[in-house]
């Protein structure tokens, strides 16, 4: 996974991937309307907008709902010399659903409505009285029946249960009543209230087809599951699913990593722990061609999007690494604290106060929160993309013991640190993460 699709755990300490993380659904909201659908209701509406939000069937847009014509303004008052007109109905119906992107409208399949709003009432209407609907609630009644005779049901209610005595009681006559339902449970066989019916002349049609665009598509017919038709006449304006926000949780401790806001109109986030903001990035800011048994030297840069100072150690497993020899020339280094100024000044000022260091080997370049080092690779062999793993180890100030600290010192710790003249800084202050990661670098071709 990229940076980008990290979460940062702050009581793990830990990097967290999206399968390392657990997710519970907050709110159920249509993505059309923005409109924030109760959970009880979800079931029930299959997981779509009951609203006036459908979904174009040839190219998935959304539909609008239009009059089949225009209403006219009242006639002016009639004089000697004006001609009457027949005038239009003031409301417009019939109404039709029309798509402003492929100009598809539901008039083609001859579907008009004659309200303007609950138009998902009028077409659920309609879907209900399909055969396979039909089919598969008879068959969630054949077998909800079976269930709830296999649903052990509690003897005593929970208010009786604290009574002394009364859970011995459950127990031992609760279990008589389950063992004696459990026996009269046999499964009925089922028999299927819709039969299937065989498109005899599909094959026919198929087969003497000369326009291609008369075929739906497989999107086209994966939107209609239901009877996922051939021709696109038969194709049917859907209602739009229905989005979910999701809290995501560490699986570990269970601290939440991703929690945004209720309401669906929002986008913003009352915890948002990314590692983007808490792991130092890399990149690579000079990639030459690898050339195979050539030595080849890349800079990757460091940057830091904490607001203290850390210090980097590399480390590279070499007897690992079959594709070439990796050296790292700058293992340990120092970054600079993020400062959200730098993004605003111009590029000379920032070199200017950025700390330089001519002697140390290895250092590229040292600009702003970010730290260029240079590494060496030696590819042996011809492989389509070198790759090679990294440990990145950074140190840190723990701000999170700071004020704990300074409030639990008591004058004898004080004194006793002045007696022995030992060093106030412990180990606690700093804190020092550690994670593995894949630099990619491209193919290795052979030499001219």
């Amino acid at each position: 996974f990229s940076i980008s699709k990290l979460y940062f755990c702050n009581d793990c300490h830990q990097i967290r991937c999206p399968r390392c993380v657990q997710e519970e659904i907050v709110s159920y909201y249509c993505p059309n309307c923005l409109f924030e659908v109760p959970t009880a209701s979800v079931k029930s509406e299959r997981n779509r907008c009951a609203r006036n939000c459908f979904q174009c069937p040839i190219c998935q847009n959304t539909l609008s709902v239009l009059p089949s014509s225009e209403p006219q303004p009242p006639p002016s008052p009639i004089s000697p010399t004006t001609v009457p007109v027949p005038t239009v109905s003031a409301t417009g119906a019939p109404y039709y659903l029309s798509c402003g992107v492929c100009r598809w409208d539901s008039q083609e399949i001859g579907m008009t409505f004659e309200k303007a709003t609950g138009l998902a009432l009028q077409l659920q209407r309609t879907e209900d009285e399909r055969p396979d609907v039909k089919e598969f609630d008879h068959l969630k009644d054949h077998f909800e029946k079976h269930m709830r005779l296999n649903t052990p049901s509690t003897a005593l209610p929970s208010s009786l249960l604290s009574i002394p005595g009364m859970s011995s009681f459950s127990n031992r006559y609760g279990g008589m009543v389950s063992n004696n339902q459990q026996k009269s449970d046999d499964i009925v066989p089922y028999e299927a209230v819709a039969k299937v019916e065989i498109e005899s002349g599909l094959v026919d049609d198929l087969v003497q087809l000369k326009d291609v665009n008369q075929i739906t598509t497989l999107t086209q017919r994966i939107n209609q599951l239901s009877d996922q038709p051939y021709k696109v006449e038969r194709l049917q304006p859907q209602r739009i699913h229905l989005r979910t926000k999701r809290v995501k949780r560490c699986r570990s401790c269970r601290h939440i990593l991703i929690k945004p806001e209720q309401k669906a109109q929002s986008t913003k986030f009352k915890i948002k722990l990314v590692a983007l903001n808490n792991i130092p990035k890399i990149s690579i800011a000079s990639l030459p061609k690898l050339i195979l048994n050539q030595r080849t030297q890349i800079v990757l840069k460091f940057s830091n999007p904490l607001d203290e100072e850390i210090s980097v150690d590399l480390t590279t497993q070499e007897e690992t690494n079959e594709c070439g020899k990796v050296d790292i020339l700058a293992p340990h280094f120092n970054i600079t604290p993020y400062d959200g100024l730098w993004e605003y000044e111009e590029p000379d000022l920032i070199a200017s106060k950025s700390r330089t260091a001519p002697n140390s080997i290895g250092i590229y370049e040292r600009r702003g929160d970010s730290t260029s080092i240079i590494v060496e690779i030696t590819p042996l062999s011809e492989v389509e993309e070198f790759r090679f793993p990294l440990l990145v180890t950074y140190t840190c100030k723990n701000n999170e013991n700071d004020g704990a600290v300074t409030e639990e010192k008591t004058l004898d710790e004080t004194s006793s640190l002045k007696a022995t003249g030992g060093d106030s800084t412990a180990d606690e202050s700093t804190r020092t993460l550690s994670f593995w990661t894949v630099i990619g670098l491209g193919p290795v071709i052979k030499p001219p």
